[in-house]
């Protein structure tokens, strides 16, 4: 059996997940190949979630950071699929938890994305990226607001405020410094966000809820009402204590602030506007079209360069016809 069908045979076994048949293979010389896609034997026993062909290849030592065509580690794959020991197994080995795919996806966008919980807590512990952007100016965090995934995005929320920003492509953010929100109004009701994002325990009885009105517009209205005053706020994505605000969040949050011996009651009305999300965006989108036009013009500066080569070719050619019909004329002339 020739080297490329024993490549072959040991991605079908890697697939199915057979171990036997894959020490086999591998006994016998089989390469660690990969099919058209890129794709390696790691990859797709990732993929498949068969723990043991996994561990089996690791040990043999087939790339843990293995690419696809697309950049796809065996990382990506179990994550993408939910396989948690299997990541687990990948990370043991150092596997790059941060590592991206063409679209500059790390594991821990793609757990999100499919919403694979357990994934996700699995990748936070082993060190990922919660601020990491993908190609679409995207964190983990943007993916489950997308997707309404509420409960990842308040693991994410969580794990963002502990987890220091080193990331260069993320915005800075602007922090005003209040009392930790305990309440926040959204779809489902009011959401209690003391154990969520104030770990301290607080002996204070529940504050009574103020609602406001969502305000349309950037503008700081202070206003007094029976004795009692009222502030709404209105941010674009900042900061407001411990809870950072998204882009699709429109609903009132609800804080308390200390103001000497009695509480003020804040009602903030956060009505997070796009602006800086969407700046941002454009930004990202106008350095997209920045680099693909560099490339263009250096496409189209290697064609031209090409074109004159082909040209003088075609020149050389011509010359050397002439030259050669010269030559073939003389020898007629010679021969008469």
């Amino acid at each position: 059996m020739s080297l490329v069908d024993l490549g072959k045979k040991l991605l079908e076994a890697a697939r199915a997940g057979q171990d036997d048949e894959v020490r086999i293979l591998m006994a016998n010389g089989a390469p660690f190949t990969t099919d058209w896609l890129g794709t390696s034997p790691l990859h797709l026993s990732a993929q498949f979630g068969h723990y043991s062909t996994t561990e089996v290849l690791l040990r043999a030592g087939v790339s843990r950071d293995a690419r696809t065509k697309v950049d796809r580690t065996p990382l990506h794959m179990a994550a993408s699929e939910g396989h948690t020991r299997i990541v687990e197994l990948l990370l043991k080995h150092g596997a790059d938890v941060n590592a991206k795919d063409m679209l500059k996806m790390s594991a821990l966008h793609w757990a999100v994305e499919h919403s694979h919980r357990d994934v996700l807590e699995l990748l936070l512990r082993f060190g990922a990226d919660v601020h990491a952007q993908s190609k679409f100016c995207k964190n983990a965090l943007d993916i489950a607001l997308d997707n309404s995934s509420h409960e990842l995005a308040e693991i994410l929320q969580v794990a963002m405020q502990n987890q220091i920003n080193t990331n260069p492509e993320s915005p800075d953010t602007l922090t005003i410094h209040t009392a930790a929100p305990r309440f926040i109004i959204g779809p489902g009701g009011v959401v209690n966000l003391a154990g969520l994002v104030s770990p301290a325990s607080s002996s204070k009885p529940t504050e009574e809820l103020i609602t406001a009105d969502s305000v349309d517009g950037a503008i700081q209205q202070v206003m007094s009402s029976g004795g009692q005053q009222v502030i709404t706020i209105v941010t674009d994505g900042i900061q407001l204590g411990n809870l950072q605000t998204g882009a699709g969040i429109s609903q009132p949050i609800i804080v308390t602030m200390p103001d000497g011996q009695q509480e003020k009651r804040v009602c903030v009305s956060v009505c997070v506007r796009v602006n800086e999300h969407i700046t941002h965006v454009t930004l990202c989108v106008q350095q997209e079209k920045v680099a693909l036009l560099k490339q263009l013009e250096e496409a189209n500066r290697e064609a031209q360069k090409y074109r004159q080569q082909f040209l003088k070719k075609e020149q050389e050619a011509e010359a050397y016809r002439q030259k050669l019909e010269a030559i073939t004329r003389q020898s007629v002339k010679k021969a008469a």
